[in-house]
């Protein structure tokens, strides 16, 4: 394990795993998951790729601020970019690395595909996680095409991310644990792991308690004040079929000035890349040979 410190003092476990001179993933859990999340995706690309997870701040072993505002998506996507830089470095080269995110994970990577700071980010892989900058939009041009029903599908979206951004009351809450029991319900009533998985811990709010301040930090203020638009990374959607808290719909019709997007159903619940690493580990090695950089091999003189 090694360290990244962040711009403003916060200090994040970083793992690395793999052949530092192959194609290198970056891996980025969400909400209330540690790096562990993504054990069965690291064993799967570990093989052919140099994987490297970390725990976002508040989560695991990492520093665990106490302010809403230290959970902001801008710092946040400056931890990530750090973490891609010190991962580009480790590998000794400037090819870049392919970026994947779940959940929270997945908004603050695409906080930062869609950002003006952006360097060094080949390809991403979106699982369960939309940019929060589009549902606005998503919202708006769903009611102009009369898709009410889409609208309706995301209804628990925003009753449990209200819930969970409540000050003072959801860290409390997740700190003892009460949060958890309908958690492990979700699990149990939706995910079908596969047989040759590994068991990681699973999530637990009352474990990762610190980082619940991310849903005060930017579900409402990032839906009153959107800013983020497109991006040129090519962005490959993964939306598993029984995601009951962000539901397949609400992926689709994403927004236009997205440059290379594609979408793609794939089985398991929301935590499909903890409990169906193979699936989702085989999409996300597709695309990542699909947009690595091919050196031309040396033919000599």
């Amino acid at each position: 394990m090694s360290t990244v410190t962040t711009s403003d003092g916060i200090e994040l476990a970083v793992q690395t795993a793999g052949d530092p001179t192959r194609s290198t993933v970056v891996l980025v859990h969400g909400f209330p998951d540690d790096h562990s999340a993504w054990d069965g995706i690291v064993q799967r690309l570990v093989v052919d790729h140099h994987v490297v997870t970390y725990d976002t701040r508040g989560t695991g072993v990492s520093d665990k601020p106490n302010r809403i505002v230290d959970y902001r998506l801008d710092q946040l996507a400056d931890d990530l970019q750090r973490v891609i830089d010190h991962a580009i470095e480790q590998a000794g080269t400037d090819e870049g690395v392919h970026l994947v995110g779940h959940d929270w994970g997945s908004v603050q990577a695409w906080h930062l595909i869609t950002g003006h700071d952006l360097h060094g980010v080949l390809s991403y892989s979106s699982i369960s996680g939309p940019c929060i900058d589009h549902v606005p939009g998503w919202v708006a041009r769903k009611a102009k095409q009369r898709r009410f029903r889409d609208i309706v599908a995301m209804w628990k979206s925003p009753l449990y991310m209200g819930f969970f951004s409540i000050p003072v009351v959801a860290p409390i809450l997740a700190r003892l644990g009460l949060i958890d029991p309908t958690i492990r319900l979700a699990i149990n009533a939706f995910e079908r792991p596969d047989s040759d998985s590994p068991r990681p811990p699973g999530p637990s709010a009352r474990r990762n308690a610190a980082s619940i301040r991310i849903y005060a930090a930017n579900v409402l203020p990032r839906l009153a004040k959107p800013e983020r638009d497109g991006t040129d990374v090519p962005v490959l959607v993964l939306t598993p079929q029984r995601d009951i808290f962000i539901p397949s719909v609400t992926q689709r019709d994403p927004h236009p000035a997205i440059s290379t997007i594609e979408i793609r159903d794939i089985l398991g619940g929301h935590w499909a890349p903890t409990y169906n690493p193979g699936a989702v580990g085989d999409a996300i090695v597709e695309w990542v040979a699909r947009h690595s950089i091919v050196v031309p091999a040396d033919d000599g003189p």
